[in-house]
């Protein structure tokens, strides 16, 4: 039930942004496999939403499930344009929640990033802090409770081609980056992710994507071998 209603919450906010001025609004799905030496290989599958407005708001939003855990991320941004529409200083806030029900455990995430974008690098710098208490939560507040008040965050990308989400100027593109978050996991400061990623435009509608990376290994990072992997295939469809 509670999938259905976030699956219903996407549609709605999708129906909603395509009746205002936006400069592109698309939905993602798409698949992931993700293996390390501790959980082995783990399967899941993601739906988000995007959009930019014209007035340089932008908002994502995502859920993400998979055996013994469900991830769901709320994000916000207000844009300034630098010197073009596709040339821009923004601040992102982002929220994130994941439950593990197989260690009864939850994590909340808030993070708030200064970035900088255009047709090839998108650039983020900002702090972020962490909860993650026992399901459910003790009343005592004391045990069984892990709060760290800042972390910093980062995230560097880069496309071959120049991307332009509204106009598509380009029928491919391939690209990478290193960060130490991703849309729906948020890492400490020393534990990067070195990802690629790519796309293929089958329609002016339609779009094939990609993406497969090294990540820090394990549960809460407790692995013998320090990095796993992963890779996700899916499609776009965007609203011009």
């Amino acid at each position: 039930m509670k999938r259905l209603l976030l699956i219903t919450l996407l549609g709605l906010l999708a129906y909603g942004a395509y009746a205002q001025e936006y400069s592109y609004a698309r939905e993602r799905v798409y698949l992931e496999g993700d293996y390390n030496r501790t959980e082995g290989f783990t399967p899941s599958i993601a739906l988000a939403f995007d959009c930019r407005f014209d007035s340089g708001r932008g908002v994502n939003l995502g859920y993400q499930a998979g055996p013994g855990k469900h991830s769901f991320n709320l994000a916000y941004q207000i844009g300034t344009d630098a010197f073009t529409d596709w040339d821009y200083a923004y601040i992102e806030n982002r929220y994130l929640y994941r439950r593990f029900t197989g260690y009864d455990l939850q994590e909340f995430n808030a993070m708030l990033t200064l970035g900088y974008r255009n047709l090839h690098w998108n650039f983020q710098l900002g702090l972020c802090n962490r909860y993650i208490a026992e399901v459910p939560l003790r009343k005592n507040g004391g045990e069984g409770v892990i709060f760290e008040p800042m972390n910093v965050v980062f995230n560097i990308q880069g496309n071959l081609f120049p991307e332009d989400p509204a106009l598509n100027h380009h029928g491919w593109n391939i690209g990478g980056g290193i960060s130490n978050y991703r849309e729906f996991i948020i890492e400490r400061v020393t534990l990067f992710y070195y990802t690629i990623h790519g796309y293929y435009d089958i329609t002016n509608e339609w779009r094939l994507i990609g993406e497969a990376g090294l990540h820090p290994a394990g549960v809460l990072n407790l692995s013998s071998q320090y990095n796993g992997y992963f890779i996700n295939i899916g499609c776009i469809y965007q609203k011009h």
